[in-house]
């Protein structure tokens, strides 16, 4: 529902961390007693040397929150772990020791120094990458790639990397529990670039059907709900399609914060 200082951007963000019905209470209020034990995990690889998809001046990353679970916790017949959707996926580390997994990101960083050519790195990975190809100028400024006038012109000053976070997915319980979602987002995005210029969404409601895609009476309050979430975490509009947070302003900051203290952070 898709970040020297840096350019964050979220490409058609699967957005699954939009609003949905909350469990029954005492899943609800196990979930949230949970949410203390959640450990943020995050994996990057660039090229050495390359072209395109290979290009060194981008990097791929994924990221995942985690909560473990060992078997030796007494939690009674009826586990919060055991229920249903409150995990994308579980690993297994030894007999004693499973990690549930929900919530999932991936995105890509582009370094504006050092991107050979953005506009191939971007056309190469995916249609998705490509809807950022407009953000970015064709000029350079003391070595460094431009984005487009009307974006840099609203942005504070510095930066020389753009972060496009490509997807992210929250499990189906934690979803309208007061903001799990967009927290994890927006404390991922500490991690995956340090000090941004700006983070770029493409807002899309990725988990509509194609008979739903097509029927506007559905479609449209689905996109409107994305972009209100997008919204609470102080993105504005830049285009119809790009949306933009400039994190040099409290908008953003204050906007977790508040997230946290709902959620009893």
């Amino acid at each position: 529902m898709r970040p020297p200082t840096a350019a964050v951007g979220l490409s058609r963000y699967s957005q699954r961390v939009t609003h949905h019905s909350a469990e029954p209470d005492g899943l609800r209020e196990s979930l949230l007693t949970q949410l203390e034990h959640v450990q943020l995990r995050l994996h990057g690889e660039a090229a050495l040397v390359g072209a395109d998809e290979t290009d060194p001046g981008t990097l791929d990353w994924n990221a995942s929150a985690y909560i473990s679970i060992f078997a030796d916790e007494d939690e009674g017949n009826h586990p919060w772990h055991a229920a249903d959707g409150v995990a994308l996926a579980r690993t297994t580390r030894n007999s004693d020791h499973t990690e549930l997994v929900m919530f999932e990101a991936d995105g890509l960083i582009v370094d504006l120094q050092h991107v050979d050519d953005v506009f191939d790195a971007l056309d190469a990975r995916s249609q998705d990458y490509a809807d950022f190809i407009p953000i970015f100028g064709r000029t350079h400024s003391f070595g460094i790639l431009n984005l487009v006038s009307d974006l840099e012109e609203t942005l504070e000053p510095g930066g020389n990397r753009v972060v496009i976070v490509d997807r992210v997915r929250l499990a189906p319980a934690w979803r309208g529990l007061g903001g799990v979602g967009r927290l994890l987002t927006g404390r991922l995005l500490r991690w995956v670039c340090d000090d941004p210029q700006v983070v770029v969404v493409h807002p899309f409601p990725t988990e509509l059907d194609q008979d739903a895609l097509d029927d506007p009476a559905v479609f449209d309050p689905a996109m409107q709900r994305v972009r209100q979430v997008w919204a609470s975490l102080g993105f504005e509009r830049h285009t119809d399609d790009i949306w933009f947070m400039d994190p040099r302003l409290t908008t953003h900051s204050d906007a977790l914060a508040a997230f946290a203290r709902r959620l009893r952070l």
